[in-house]
């Protein structure tokens, strides 16, 4: 079995853009901001494919998805959004996540760096529904909301 350190070394090589994780502070109440950016490199692309089985070639085939209307290979949306999974992981407490609903506006190109801008707007007892828009610079890529469920 390869460790954590070895196949992160491996991810590296290949020119992923790793992150220390981090967990955050405060406390959590509506309003809350919180965020995560990452580059969406080719790596992310070509791993997140093997591990989700999604070999769509739209992903993978620049010359199918040169005649596409985004005119190149795009970064599979489910990989766009698991970003909004580390922001959220990064709250504090034990997070645990229970329901999301997102809608895709814009493709991300390999390449691109996707900021999740998470904010909390609802908070019952310990569990919290979060707003979230990905972005792109300022362009929107994804939107929509997730809820969790936190121990502290």
């Amino acid at each position: 079995m390869v460790g954590f350190s070895e196949l992160k070394g491996i991810y590296l090589k290949l020119g992923g853009d790793y992150k220390e994780f981090k967990k955050l502070s405060g406390e959590l109440n509506v309003g809350y901001k919180f965020n995560f950016a990452k580059k969406i490199t080719e790596a992310d692309v070509q791993l997140f494919g093997l591990i989700s089985g999604d070999m769509n070639p739209i992903h993978f085939d620049e010359e199918f998805a040169k005649k596409t209307r985004f005119g190149g290979r795009v970064a599979h949306g489910m990989l766009t959004t698991s970003l909004v999974s580390t922001a959220l992981a990064m709250l504090p407490g034990t997070v645990v996540l229970l329901e999301t609903n997102f809608k895709y506006t814009s493709p991300v190109k390999i390449g691109d760096l996707v900021n999740a801008e998470c904010e909390i707007v609802e908070k019952e007892k310990n569990r919290f529904k979060v707003a979230v828009i990905c972005k792109v610079s300022d362009k929107v890529v994804a939107e929509g909301w997730a809820k969790v469920l936190i121990w502290q």
